[in-house]
């Protein structure tokens, strides 16, 4: 078994499969894709009204939309489980039969999902742990400032916290990273449930998968800059001394709203233009992150046996 995952070759197969893929891709995902986009022409309005008045700060608001948007945030996250899956399986070669004729709902969708679960379960403990560790180490901070009443001990206490909150941060990201980056592989290709086999397998490969993931986001983000800029122009964005007063941070927030709203109006009345490139943006992004986990994965795992999957609808 290999124990390194290829950076180079793995940014490589993943743009390959995105952008050398499309048509596959889109015959992996269009039913799970058909769906969202049927739900989002009718409940996209209302969806972005409730979101608004949950984030107006109105607790009656607050109350009133959280079940709505509880709703739509549940049934796009199974859509784009299904999506992850069904891409997975593409770039792991272990689909039979025409692209455009799979189901996407399968044994391998429900086991990610089940996967996701226990990540985000795994997670929340994990932030539990250390919340209560923070609170008390706090409590002991707290003491040895309140002793150290030298001028020149105050600094070294202020530096020790600051090191302290870098270093939980980093051991955060670390073990999220690890937990999280293989998945998808595991789920399709093994037909587990666990946390722990890709724990295992990234053994030694956390600054590799670092890189990998790198790779994505930044592109990814400074395309998110450009639509933004685009779509809303730089009032998106506060200015300086904005967020500097209560008063301040009322205005923007009132100003972001309007520039939702507006943002709103337009994507609805082009929606010719924004769904198919909606659907494009996100087939090459998904298909990046299903192909850099995919292709590490096979990478460590040569000879994985293929999982036998449901025969295609």
């Amino acid at each position: 078994m290999a124990d390194k995952i290829p950076v180079g070759a793995t940014i490589t197969r993943a743009y390959g499969f995105a952008f050398g893929n499309i048509l596959n891709n889109l015959g992996a995902i269009w039913v799970p894709v058909a769906i969202l986009w049927a739900a989002s022409f009718f409940f996209y309005w209302p969806y972005m009204e409730h979101a608004l008045q949950a984030g107006s700060g109105d607790p009656q608001a607050i109350l009133h939309s959280m079940r709505f948007v509880g709703v739509v945030f549940l049934l796009t996250f199974l859509l784009l489980t299904a999506q992850i899956a069904a891409l997975t399986k593409e770039a792991l070669g272990l689909r039979t039969g025409n692209a455009f004729l799979q189901f996407p709902f399968g044994a391998a969708m429900w086991r990610l999902l089940a996967n996701y679960v226990l990540f985000i379960l795994a997670m929340l403990v994990i932030y539990v742990i250390v919340a209560i560790a923070a609170i008390v180490g706090g409590i002991v901070l707290g003491v040895v400032a309140g002793q150290a009443a030298t001028p020149a001990g105050k600094p070294i206490v202020a530096l020790a916290i600051a090191a302290l909150a870098i270093a939980v941060s980093c051991g955060l990201i670390y073990i999220a990273t690890r937990l999280s980056f293989l998945l998808a592989p595991v789920a399709v290709a093994e037909q587990r449930i666990t946390l722990i086999r890709g724990w295992e397998l990234t053994r030694g490969n956390f600054w590799r998968i670092f890189l990998i993931v790198l790779s994505v986001l930044l592109p990814l983000l400074l395309l998110e800059i450009v639509y933004i800029l685009a779509l809303y122009g730089t009032d998106f964005f506060p200015r300086p001394g904005t967020l500097g007063s209560a008063e301040g941070m009322a205005q923007w927030q009132q100003h972001n709203r309007q520039l939702s709203l507006h943002g709103m109006e337009v994507t609805q009345r082009y929606w010719y233009i924004v769904y198919p490139l909606g659907l494009l943006f996100a087939l090459i992004v998904y298909a990046l992150f299903a192909g850099i986990s995919a292709f590490a994965y096979r990478a460590l795992v040569p000879e994985s046996p293929a999982a036998v999957e449901e025969a295609p609808q």
